[in-house]
């Protein structure tokens, strides 16, 4: 591991330290002059003690930069060491200065990578995961590309340093920060995990921190490793099996009660149109406009009875090639009366060559188109344009049908549960519809995105071409 940031050992004791130390290291004068080495040196080199002293550190050493002999702090070095006549190792080379009654010493420690550790290194550099090789100091040994990418760190700035120093001075966005850093300064012992949020251009990304301890008896080493896994796709995984766990739950509840639910409706339907009449018959048009209310707060029920049926059972679904422009044509009729009814313009856009067709069943496909539409309207309340845009995909083999209104956007909190079931912001809503429609796009094989802003919102249906 490295050793001290300054030396205030006298030489005599600098040599006893030295011959106990597992690392090769090597004593030289402010001229680069060899004034002693330690047997791991000797051992990595192939020379015995009398064959390096008194010679120039650069007859073994070569570095890519003039070393800075008089500088009197600690110093990193890249360099090459040799080994058994003409081979070169690469090596990592710590380098200390101190004083010794008015002399001068320096003291490099080398830390060479073996062939093992090459390809460790290449191995590291390529994983997804996170790896930072920290020692007892919590200062940077090791960092690999993926920590760097996750930390937002580089390599050069925080190797060697303390790891908190790093993180409080490139201002890491909290609590990301906080969290590391109450990791980093947890109990060395055992394994310690937190996990994180945090926003990487505007999209939440969700880090699992590990740390471990490491302890090698051969060098003495004893430091930790990080270890940062990005687990926003498994996160987003374990979210969509509850939410799937919840409609199962739904399904069941609604298959077991919509049945006996809508049998008596029907009856109690049926005996309210009789008194109504007969109300109506009597001249007693007050009381029959109370059955008018009641018969349409049945139907209201009836129709959320089947909205339960509809997202609980399976759906006999017949895919075949199906043209969108006709399947839209069919339902234009409906939409215009709709729009009608809220001062609403209707606008069909083609920015196509030629009418795609897709694979699809054009029922449901109705149904979907009829919901969006629907909702598009109501959500600009009284005037405005709604427009359905076709337009290809890319890659080429999907068509889009965007419906777009005018209305006043969707808010960032509600946009990531409105496909949830139950979920709605209508006073007479259900909260199933947009469930029905994502569940159909599925069992079709396309799906829905959604976009929103001040100027309105767009929901765009992504539709496999036959």
């Amino acid at each position: 591991m490295p050793i001290a940031f300054h030396l205030d050992m006298n030489f005599n004791q600098l040599k006893y330290w030295m011959e106990r130390f597992s690392r090769a290291v090597m004593i030289v004068d402010d001229r680069g002059i060899i004034l002693d080495v330690n047997r791991p040196f000797q051992r990595l080199v192939q020379l015995k003690n009398h064959e390096i002293k008194g010679k120039s550190c650069t007859q073994f050493l070569t570095v890519p930069a003039q070393l800075e002999w008089g500088r009197n702090q600690m110093q990193w070095l890249k360099g090459k060491l040799r080994c058994g006549g003409a081979n070169m190792i690469k090596t990592d080379i710590q380098m200390l200065t101190g004083n010794d009654d008015h002399r001068s010493y320096h003291v490099l420690t080398f830390y060479p990578a073996t062939p093992f550790e090459n390809i460790a290194a290449q191995l590291i550099s390529h994983l997804h995961l996170g790896i930072v090789l920290l020692d007892e100091r919590n200062c940077v040994l090791e960092i690999n590309p993926a920590a760097r990418k996750y930390l937002g760190m580089e390599r050069k700035e925080v190797l060697h340093q303390p790891l908190e120093e790093s993180i409080a001075r490139l201002q890491l966005p909290e609590p990301f920060s906080e969290r590391l850093i109450a990791l980093l300064s947890s109990p060395a012992e055992g394994c310690r995990r937190t996990e994180v949020e945090q926003k990487v251009k505007n999209a939440a990304q969700c880090l699992s921190i590990t740390i471990h301890p490491v302890h090698d008896r051969f060098s003495g080493f004893t430091g930790r490793y990080l270890i940062i896994e990005n687990v926003t796709e498994i996160r987003s995984l374990e979210k969509q099996i509850r939410r799937n766990n919840r409609l199962a739950t739904l399904g069941q509840i609604a298959a077991g009660t919509a049945h006996e639910i809508r049998n008596p409706l029907t009856s109690i339907k049926g005996f309210l149109q009789v008194i109504g009449h007969r109300l109506k018959e009597n001249g007693q048009y007050k009381e029959q406009g109370y059955i008018e209310i009641m018969l349409k707060e049945i139907s209201r029920i009836s129709n959320l009875v089947g909205e339960f049926l509809l997202l609980s059972k399976p759906r006999d679904v017949r895919l075949q090639t199906v043209s969108v422009f006709k399947v839209l044509k069919e339902i234009l009729p409906i939409i215009k009366n709709e729009a009608m009814l809220h001062n609403v313009q209707v606008n069909i856009e083609k920015n196509l060559s030629s009418l795609p067709v897709v694979v699809a069943d054009g029922e449901l496909l109705k149904q979907v188109f009829l919901n969006l539409c629907k909702n598009a309207i109501e959500a600009m309340g009284d005037g405005g344009e709604l427009t359905i845009r076709l337009t290809a995909g890319e890659p080429e083999s999907k068509v889009i049908v965007d419906i777009v209104d005018m209305g006043p956007g969707i808010p960032v909190h509600v946009m990531e549960k409105i496909f949830e079931p139950f979920f709605t912001t209508k006073e007479n809503g259900t909260g199933l519809g947009l469930s029905i429609c994502q569940q159909i796009m599925k069992e079709i094989g396309g799906f829905i995105r959604v976009s929103s802003g001040e100027m309105g919102t767009t929901f765009s249906v992504h539709l496999p071409l036959a």
